[in-house]
């Protein structure tokens, strides 16, 4: 990630995780191998988050919160999943990257368990990027873009999508999304990962930005 106030942010959720992972690996009895082996993180950075000496990515969050299976709103706010009672249930969206630059990455609904699906709301400016490592086997997004246009890489393939136009990805591979053009690209995205089976890939605390 970049530094400014994307960095701010980064370092303001890696404070308010520092106690919650540790907390949460203890009450699951999960050794610091273990989680590491569960989330696909090196031990020692899972070491750093615990300390308070990591910048969490986005890629590191979703991780975390996928082995402890719970979203990452609830990562965040340090409360235990709750099945809703209700049918209907609101969400609070929370920005989770900003950079100077102003690309903002906000996760608007989640749910949690074994089993993630995720809304997120995405502006990329021109010249960011946004890079990601692989996520989950099997996990997918779609995206729909209503501005712009965004450049999307999985692999060793890219594609572009316009304004009005929508795709599908497979995403247990490293991958990016980037702004095409001199605009900056809206777009939203859903995203459906399934616990377990974290391929290698993501294993500092940091993504990146450029």
């Amino acid at each position: 990630m970049t530094d400014g106030i994307g960095g701010a942010i980064e370092r303001e959720l890696g404070a308010a995780l520092a106690g919650r992972v540790k907390a949460l690996r203890h009450e699951r009895k999960l050794s610091l191998d273990g989680l590491a082996a569960s989330t696909g993180l090196s031990k020692g950075t899972v070491v750093a988050i615990e300390r308070g000496q990591a910048n969490p990515s986005i890629g590191v969050l979703c991780r975390l919160a996928a082995a402890f299976s719970m979203s990452v709103p609830d990562l965040l706010e340090d409360a235990s999943p709750v099945t809703p009672d209700e049918p209907i249930e609101r969400t609070r969206p929370t920005v989770l990257w900003r950079s100077e630059g102003g690309t903002e990455a906000r996760l608007d609904a989640s749910t949690s368990g074994q089993t993630m699906f995720e809304i997120w709301s995405w502006i990329i400016a021109p010249g960011d990027i946004y890079t990601a490592g692989a996520h989950s086997r099997g996990t997918r997004e779609l995206v729909s873009v209503s501005q712009g246009c965004l450049r999307v890489t999985v692999g060793s393939e890219a594609m572009l999508f316009h304004a009005g136009e929508a795709g599908r990805l497979v995403t247990d591979r490293p991958h990016s999304y980037a702004a095409e053009g001199d605009g900056p690209v809206s777009f939203t995205m859903a995203v459906l990962e399934y616990g377990g089976g974290v391929q290698p890939g993501d294993t500092s605390a940091h993504g990146r930005s450029s």
